[in-house]
């Protein structure tokens, strides 16, 4: 199943008082900038899903989109942002039927142009985007705005996915599920469709047996990436044209951590590590990392059902699956968990008997 839905953004005008150095179109566009989107399901699972009950995005998820024109040597209308975000990224938030520009709120406030205080993100939807050249749209979802400072003083904000080893509360479980999605038009669009789909791979584990309100299932000897930023790969990440001043000095941007090869496009790669003595940011795959960790799994309201979102990766062992229930958790059950592969995008079932 497939959850389409279109948002339409009029725009009468273009924007007024642009920064001196943002190029200014020659023409008005006319009619209305849509954004179309849908979500895949898991392979292996009967819904789509990216909230708990299985629909679709839900109110306030958020999303980065990244505009590159790789075959242009010029910035393009899109690419960037002019200093109203870093690494010219374009924030959008799902307002409940679809997405809308990003602004502060009374929960959220983001420091989103670097100017120490709360600030909305720059408005896609009053940009012109119809210059003939093909448009790179990759979009994808984010959970926190990581702010921190370099060698040389140097702030760096980044609009992070950040992966939980504890998702036991709904809202760790969602953020861990990372959505990403490429759209690729022959020139500047009015309209751009993003298909989204998962990148990392999730386990559904039922208890066949009773279990008590308040009982808790992890799942041992798995990556240890706790609180990490998962890196998805780019093929086109390496044509952006933001930051490439600072290469030499320090590189810590999209750029640096996404780019790849064409067969890694659009899977998750690893997690982004800031290596301080290159002065820019490594990526670290996930089969160099401890698989020491303990990760906890989300329980489905009313039911025996325990859900767990896992990197795609390779186990160099067994992990084990521990079920504790019981007034004071007392009571504890094992089993080995015999997949040791995970695929990107994949669901896998399996039940854990008490006995």
């Amino acid at each position: 199943m497939k959850m389409n839905k279109i948002i339409f953004f009029s725009i009468a005008t273009l924007l007024v008082g642009c920064q001196a150095d943002e190029p200014q179109p020659t023409q008005q566009q006319q009619g209305t900038l849509s954004i179309s989107t849908s979500v895949q399901q898991f392979e292996g699972e009967a819904a789509t899903r990216t909230n708990i009950e299985g629909t679709s995005f839900e109110k306030g998820d958020k999303v980065k989109l990244k505009i590159v024109c790789p075959f242009s040597s010029n910035t393009e209308f899109g690419e960037s942002t002019y200093s109203g975000s870093f690494d010219g990224f374009w924030l959008l938030r799902w307002n409940g039927s679809g997405f809308e520009n990003l602004t502060s709120t009374e929960t959220e406030k983001y420091d989103i142009d670097g100017d120490f205080a709360p600030s909305n993100a720059p408005n896609l939807f009053e940009r012109y985007l119809a210059q003939p050249t093909p448009y790179v749209f990759t979009a994808q979802t984010w959970s926190e705005e990581q702010i921190f400072m370099t060698g040389s003083n140097t702030r760096v904000e980044q609009y992070s996915y950040v992966f939980h080893a504890n998702q036991s509360s709904a809202a760790a479980y969602k953020a861990s599920d990372l959505m990403w999605a490429q759209a690729i038009q022959q020139t500047g669009s009015y309209h751009v469709h993003l298909s989204f789909k998962h990148v990392m791979s999730a386990l559904l584990i039922t208890v066949n047996g009773s279990i008590s309100d308040n009982a808790v299932l992890t799942v041992e000897g798995m990556p240890d990436m706790d609180q990490a930023e998962v890196i998805v790969g780019d093929y086109y990440a390496d044509a952006s044209k933001v930051n490439v001043a600072v290469k030499d000095k320090y590189d810590y941007s999209y750029r640096a951590k996404s780019s790849c090869d064409y067969a890694d496009n659009g899977k998750a790669l690893g997690i982004a590590v800031i290596d301080d003595t290159q002065k820019k940011a490594v990526r670290k795959a996930f089969a160099d990392m401890k698989q020491t960790a303990t990760y906890t799994a989300h329980r489905v309201a009313g039911t025996n059902q325990f859900r767990l979102i896992v990197p795609p990766c390779t186990l160099q062992n067994a992990a084990t699956i521990w079920l504790r229930t019981g007034d004071n958790l007392e009571h504890r059950y094992s089993m080995s968990l015999s997949q040791t592969s995970f695929a990107d995008g994949t669901l896998y079932s399996l039940t854990m008997n008490l006995k």
